[in-house]
């Protein structure tokens, strides 16, 4: 058999490999997607959610694990504090890279990212897009990041100090599938309030995964949250004025 023969049959082998791995991926996303359709709303309110507050964090002693399943696995979660957060949806994400190839146990329970804003960054979103940019995405490391970037330094009404204490990264795992589908039709742009437990992430082997940060001022990797990210098991979710738990 000689060489090119070899080759095109490589090629070949390779091209039904990649195309195997899209499909695989677009099917789990469609699969992903019509598991959380259509959420019932709770409750609704007239109550408007106030983005200017900081976020409230009740610090707890040692408290019960919670049980949570995520899409494969079975995890302990250790709840570190009360929290409830207000905002401006600046990101969201729920690209994990090929759902069911490239996931690892993270992935598994946190089943997507939002970057949230406060304070004077939510009272004006053209002045806010003006200045910075926004992007939540998961590296080829596996680290799922938020970045943020001026566009006119020299212009910008915040400083970076004031813009990084007033944002989160906040790595959510629903309380059960209406939480979840409730946080899918969230939007860039909305205003949302979160309430729930900052965690802890364990198998249920007891192997930890992941620490939360709880703190709004920490920014790097050597930090509690290992990059200052919430992780954050989300029990009731309000887009407006409409209520999801």
């Amino acid at each position: 058999m000689d060489f090119n023969k070899i080759w095109n049959i490589f090629c070949k082998i390779c091209l039904i490999f990649v195309i195997l791995i899209v499909f695989n991926s677009l099917l789990g996303d469609i699969l992903f997607r019509l598991k959380y359709s259509f959420p019932q709303v709770s409750a609704t309110t007239t109550r408007q959610i106030n983005t200017s507050k900081e976020p409230i964090q009740i610090n707890l002693g040692n408290t019960k694990y919670i049980k949570a399943y995520g899409e494969k696995g079975l995890y302990a979660l250790q709840p570190q504090a009360q929290y409830s957060i207000s905002g401006l949806t600046v990101t969201k994400n729920t690209n994990f890279w090929f759902r069911d190839i490239m996931r690892n146990k993270f992935d598994d329970i946190c089943l997507m990212d939002l970057g949230i804003v406060w304070g004077d960054l939510a009272n004006d979103k053209k002045k806010l897009y003006k200045h910075w940019k926004f992007k939540s995405y998961k590296t080829l490391g596996q680290s799922r990041r938020l970045e943020w970037r001026t566009k006119a330094p020299h212009n910008s009404p915040w400083t970076l100090n004031y813009v990084s204490s007033h944002i989160s990264h906040t790595h959510l795992i629903p309380a059960n599938r209406n939480v979840m589908a409730g946080l899918l039709k969230i939007k860039k742009n909305d205003i949302i309030k979160l309430d729930g437990y900052l965690v802890d992430i364990y198998t249920d082997k007891n192997e930890l995964i992941a620490k939360t940060s709880l703190s709004r001022k920490d920014t790097d990797p050597t930090s509690r949250g290992s990059g200052a990210c919430e992780d954050m098991y989300v029990k009731q979710v309000q887009i407006g004025n409409k209520i999801y738990k």
